[in-house]
């Protein structure tokens, strides 16, 4: 097995403030009593219709065409534009061409999956242009990261169900084959599949990789719906009807490609609207760095923000652009416990 059941529950980095002791126990009574106000798609089976669609950057086709090869093997259908692979730009396509692909993927009743080929941009052009109704009509799995944090956070205000920030065919999918990958395929069947929630049993506990080690920078435990992504695309949503909804949640964020500074700055648009107020947990994903100095700037800063939180904060969760990408129910009711360094889902985020 790759995930951590075993692993120590001891793993403390060394920049963590040691000096924190007071455990911090966060269980809002309204996020746990309103379980039942979020709407789950039906779990994936053999024989059901997956939507691959590009509502974002341009794909590259031959590795879509691999991961469509995989499920078909595996007992799906799958649903895929024959123009899938088109381009405008830095997007796969105009703005009108990849809205009337979503929206057919939403609408089509014989679709129970959309799968995002990839991230990259353009995600925030489209959400005013969401046929949210159809997908209130007939609820289904829709899967991504990065840019489709905009489409999770829409969804999230707009429809109350829960989607999953997973890995997608272009990035750690659509390569079975290799090993670094295992972990995030693993993780995202744990997630979607019916077969994986037998009768009687609710909830699991998100999996973490042997060789990744959280760390609690704040400790304590606290309950809340499982919301965020993509830190860029939170605070590019923020001012907007499909901003995030923070009052009670666990907010999990994550980024790429961002320097100290512009996470810093990120982070205090958050400050300055309330988010980080308002919310009653916070895990850390992964965020790259060029160079050990990087890092250490990295650290400065989430320091700053959260040393003295009243809430429990975990640092290095197996979660964002990494090849261990674990996938997370956005929009699930979720247990944060920093002294077991876990992330427990509290509920089935699928219908069966």
């Amino acid at each position: 097995m790759l995930y951590a059941n075993n692993m120590p529950r001891c793993l403390i980095q060394p920049f963590v403030l040691i000096a924190t002791c007071l455990t911090i126990t966060n269980l809002p009574a309204q996020q746990v009593a309103s379980s039942t106000s979020w709407t789950k798609p039906p779990g994936l089976k053999p024989g059901d219709t997956i939507a691959i669609v590009a509502p974002a950057g341009p794909v590259e086709l031959e590795k879509v065409l691999a991961y469509s090869r995989q499920l078909k093997t595996a007992g799906f259908r799958v649903q895929m534009s024959p123009s899938i692979d088109r381009r405008s730009g830095f997007l796969a396509g105009t703005d009108q061409e990849r809205i009337e692909e979503l929206n057919a993927a939403i609408r089509d009743r014989s679709v129970q999956a959309i799968f995002a080929a990839r991230g990259g941009y353009g995600l925030t052009r489209i959400l005013d242009k969401i046929d949210y109704a159809a997908l209130q009509a007939q609820p289904k799995i829709i899967c991504g990261y990065s840019d489709l944090t905009a489409l999770h956070l829409a969804i999230a205000r707009k429809v109350k169900l829960v989607t999953f920030h997973a890995p997608m065919p272009m990035s750690n999918l659509w390569n079975q084959a290799d090993p670094k990958y295992n972990f995030a395929n693993q993780s995202f069947d744990r997630a979607v599949r019916s077969a994986n929630y037998p009768a009687g049993q609710s909830g699991f506990e998100i999996p973490v990789p042997h060789n990744h080690k959280p760390s609690a920078l704040v400790p304590g435990k606290a309950q809340g719906r499982l919301l965020g992504g993509n830190l860029t695309l939170i605070a590019a949503t923020l001012g907007t009807e499909y901003a995030i909804e923070p009052d009670g949640a666990i907010l999990f964020i994550e980024d790429i490609e961002e320097a100290p500074y512009r996470v810093d700055r990120m982070l205090s648009q958050l400050r300055l609207s309330g988010v980080l107020k308002r919310i009653s947990g916070l895990v850390i994903g992964d965020f790259t760095y060029k160079d050990g100095n990087e890092l250490t700037q990295m650290k400065a800063v989430f320091h700053d923000y959260f040393d003295k939180a009243d809430y429990p904060v975990l640092w290095n969760f197996p979660v964002g652009h990494i090849p261990s990408n674990a996938t997370m129910p956005h929009g699930a009711l979720v247990e944060l416990d920093t002294q077991s360094l876990s992330l427990q889902v509290l509920e089935n985020p699928v219908a069966l």
